[in-house]
């Protein structure tokens, strides 16, 4: 379920190939054309607004060719890891036996803690959890990361409490009907403010549904029916102490509510999309292997420890590794210890309201909003974490932490490794692990104190936020982020505050946790925090400092990095440079300009944005003037807003069976019932095209918030306004299947778009100009990559209705047979996951699959590549176990992508 929105496009990083050759020009060399390529096209100058710096072209050039040789030259750890440690101990280059040996001990360690919940599930149901979400995404994973306090991050999901059920509701006929309810709708709810008190921004309470699952959590329950955060915490961590001491149990574990197989294993993201998209039934894990099975993982053979802080943060489980076999994973003067880092959370469905949060302040022609609107779809979680000493919050022993890491992985996944958000995220961690405090020169695992990793990663969203056209994240513009972002980390420090992504209220600084000597130094945790801060921001301005120096000095690489990639990186920046310019240009010969928009400079390929600027960009383009290629696009983008609306008005539990906020409430109260929809859909353009003006991150938010009392004596006119366009659309009545016809429906949203702006006042009519235009441009460019977004939704919906197809085989087969034949098959006419499995099948010569269609049935099936049959035998039980022409599945490619049961059999 690897679905990639259309700003691939517009951020993907261009292939470099080292050994093709590019025309730059026939009057320039090749030589002028890669000094060029080296200076950022947007920053002729770049000003540092609060470290007060100016830095040149020429030194943004020579500091984006020492990060470039920075970050190829060793690993960057991340922030507030040890750095020192880990740069004096490296994998040596194709070092196979390390690399297995911290293979093995990932493996060990995933296995052994599937092991101990799978014990806390046996000792407490309502603990259960039937997947293992890991914090980080699979590329990052597969990065070569410090080992040396090497942490893992995994969300203990409760399945009782979460969104959506493991198991919706069965239908009358379904064949897996075992008696039992479920809820389908979220069991949970969350609110702001209410009885219990005041929260602080990006805290929440959690509410058990009434029924069966607020009795089966009394014990845990404020007087207000509020899930208390302490206690769930302190029941785990006891559950999780008992687990590590208890006998291991050699039976096989309940796959329907528990997670026992090494399959079960994966991010958040994907387990969301996983939960909410595919049916239980068709749902394929890999099983524990041959050998894992002869002898699971046993508490007894590794040096465990429990360690939680009266509910404060996650539990940690510190894992002490006693195998000779695995020393080579850790370096010689560190201890065989992997701290696991457990967070207990709820899944919850819908999304912060507001317009100021992340996606809804987000315009629709940012190159971001699809791949954002279809993120958020899958929900949030609600974290144990306490809010911090220094925040101000009531019943603080009831309140949860808001997390999103659907929507943070998908960011940090959507750019490959070679891009410049990702590298612009690596020499972040690499200067940030490098600021060492003056005063503890000896310690050398010292470094910034309330920032951490999940600071940077917001930095570098941020500035995916701000930034959107192409130039500005070309090649040559790395060093110019790296510097932007530790301005706006210098800004954060001497305001006290970092603004989260989705809730920027909420501030990001204040949730790291100081070390506890510090806060026994100053005797109270706000001093100790004010100091902290103090001394954080002195470190970072040192840094903006030296590497002003370094732009214009000529001084050698720090040790250990060489100049050995610089003409290669020069090179590889020329050319995508010169790709850059070529599409540009292809652009616009193949789709040109109006021509009312010659004039304007609000297309991607332009230095300045008149629009950032706030000065008028003339009138906007006319519906006549979108192509039938731009309203396509336009069209998925305006499905995906309005899933997303429906989103954030999701139905949500309250308290007395109160009726839901839903969708269709927000309709106007006459006319009929497409008019009503249709303004509805108009209405959520045109509020979101204004808000989105309103709330863009920009250097004048500041200034903007000032204005408030301006913008409320402006409200009454643009009420009277917005009844006004909603009584000129119900004078006109809609076509009859307008609505069904997606095209139709995007030709008549921008006709009323067009006309709302003729009929806007002034200020409105300027900003709703902008907005058309802009939109026009994005979907000017966005349109080029919309095959391609479609084939990959297309190829990744063939592959699950193939898998799902493989699995229905599977279930309604006889005890014993595997599939093997039908397994070989798919994988010859090209389905992935077939290959994949085919691919294990060779490696380990058996594979197990593991099916839970329902609550209580599991299904397993053993593979191996023993018993496939002979193409000369032709006795009769080796011909039953051939595979015939109605257990095959269609070949990839093929249409139509539903198969039917009746076909396979």
């Amino acid at each position: 379920m690897d679905v990639r929105g259309l700003a691939a496009g517009v951020f993907g990083c261009m292939k470099r190939c080292r050994e093709c050759r590019v025309c730059f020009g026939r009057n320039n060399s090749l030589e002028e054309s890669v000094e060029k390529s080296l200076e950022p096209t947007l920053w002729p100058r770049l000003r540092l607004e609060c470290a007060g710096l100016n830095f040149k072209r020429h030194q943004l050039a020579r500091l984006n060719l020492r990060f470039a040789s920075l970050i190829s030259a060793v690993d960057v750890p991340e922030a507030g890891g040890d750095f020192q440690t880990y740069q004096n101990f490296q994998c040596p280059e194709g070092d196979s036996g390390v690399e297995r040996a911290r293979a093995a001990v990932e493996q060990a360690t995933e296995r052994l803690l599937q092991r101990l919940l799978c014990t806390v599930a046996d000792l407490d149901s309502r603990f259960a959890t039937k997947f293992l979400a890991t914090l980080a995404s699979k590329a990052e994973r597969a990065e070569h990361r410090p080992w040396p306090g090497r942490r893992f991050h995994y969300m203990i999901r409760l399945d009782s409490l979460s969104w959506p059920p493991l198991y919706p509701a069965p239908e009358a006929d379904s064949d897996f009907d075992n008696g039992e309810t479920e809820e389908v709708a979220s069991s949970t709810a969350f609110f702001d403010e209410g009885e219990a008190g005041v929260l602080p921004p990006g805290w929440l309470r959690v509410k058990p549904a009434q029924g069966a699952a607020q009795q089966a959590w009394a014990e845990f329950l404020t007087p207000s029916g509020c899930l208390r955060r302490d206690r769930v915490v302190e029941r785990f961590a006891m559950l999780l102490s008992q687990a590590a001491g208890t006998n291991t149990n050699d039976s096989e574990t309940d796959e329907s509510r528990v997670c026992g197989s090494p399959g079960k294993v994966l991010d958040a993201a994907l387990l969301q999309q996983l939960l909410s998209q595919i049916q239980p039934q068709h749902q394929l894990f890999y099983g524990p292997s041959e050998a894992q099975r002869c002898r699971p993982p046993d508490p007894r053979d590794f040096q465990l420890a429990v360690v939680h802080e009266n509910g404060a943060g996650p539990v940690t489980l510190h894992i002490g590794f006693l195998a000779p076999s695995l020393q080579l994973a850790f370096p010689p003067d560190a201890r065989n210890i992997v701290k696991v880092h457990l967070h207990v959370g709820v899944a919850l469905s819908g999304w912060p309201l507001g317009p100021s949060t992340f996606p809804s302040r987000l315009p629709l022609h940012h190159p971001l909003a699809l791949l954002a609107y279809q993120s958020t779809q899958n929900g949030y979680f609600a974290v144990a974490a306490p809010p911090p000493p220094n925040l101000r919050c009531e019943e603080r022993r009831s309140a949860w932490a808001a997390a999103f890491p659907t929507l943070e992985l998908e960011l940090d996944e959507h750019f490959c490794a070679s891009s410049t958000p990702r590298r612009t995220l690596n020499v972040l961690r690499h200067l940030v692990s490098r600021m060492k405090k003056e005063a503890n020169d000896d310690d050398d695992s010292e470094s910034l104190t309330t920032v951490d990793d999940y600071t940077l990663r917001t930095l570098v969203w941020q500035q995916l936020e701000r930034w959107t056209s192409v130039n500005a994240w070309e090649p040559a513009s790395l060093a110019a982020h790296v510097l932007l972002a530790l301005d706006s980390l210098l800004a954060a420090l001497k305001a006290r505050h970092a603004s989260h992504l989705v809730l920027p209220d909420c501030n990001i600084l204040c949730q790291t946790p100081l070390d506890a000597s510090l806060v026994a130094k100053y005797g109270d945790h706000e001093e100790a925090y004010d100091a902290a801060m103090v001394e954080d921001t002195q470190l970072v301005m040192d840094c903006l400092l030296r590497l002003y120096q370094a732009g214009t000095s000529t001084s050698p690489l720090p040790q250990g990095v060489s100049w050995d990639g610089e003409e290669e990186e020069r090179r590889a920046a020329a050319l995508e440079a010169a790709l850059l310019r070529r599409w540009g240009n292809a652009l616009n010969t193949v789709s040109p300009l109006p021509p009312e928009m010659l004039t304007s400079s609000l297309t991607r390929f332009e230095k300045i944005s008149k629009f950032c600027c706030g000065q008028d960009t003339g009138d906007p383009p006319t519906p006549e003037q979108f192509s039938s290629r731009q309203l396509d696009f336009l069209a998925k983008l305006m499905l995906e807003f309005l899933r997303f609306t429906k989103c954030c008005y999701a139905p949500q539990y309250k308290e007395g069976n109160e009726a839901a906020v839903d969708v269709g409430s927000l309709r106007c109260s006459s006319g009929s019932e497409e008019t009503e929809d249709f303004l509805f859909l108009l209405q959520a353009v045109i509020n979101q095209a204004l808000g989105s003006a309103a709330h863009t991150t920009n250097s004048k938010q500041v200034k903007r918030r000032c204005r408030q009392n301006t913008r409320r004596a402006q409200t009454d006119k643009q009420q009277v306004w917005q009844e006004v366009v909603c009584d000129s659309v119900r004078r006109e009545p809609l076509a009859i299947g307008v609505l069904q016809n997606e095209m139709a429906l995007v030709r008549l949203l921008l006709k009323w778009l067009f006309k709302a702006t003729e009929l806007a006042p002034r200020a409105l009519k300027r900003r709703l100009a902008n907005f058309l235009t802009q939109l026009w441009a994005t979907s000017r460019e966005a349109v080029w990559y919309l095959p391609e977004w479609k084939k990959h939704r297309q190829e990744a919906q063939d592959e699950l209705n193939a898998m799902a197809a493989f699995c229905t085989m599977l279930l309604n087969s006889q005890e014993g047979w595997t599939g093997v034949a039908v397994l070989k098959d798919a994988a010859e006419k090209g389905w992935s996951w077939a290959k994949s499995a085919q691919s294990e099948l060779v490696r380990s010569g058996c594979l197990q699959f593991v099916l839970a269609p329902a609550k209580g049935v599991v299904r397993r099936c053993d593979v191996a590549l023993a018993i496939q049959p002979s193409p000369r035998d032709t006795s009769p039980t080796q011909v039953s176990k051939q595979v015939s022409r109605s257990r095959t599945l269609p070949a990839k490619g093929t249409r139509p992508t539903n198969i039917s049961q009746g076909a396979l059999f």
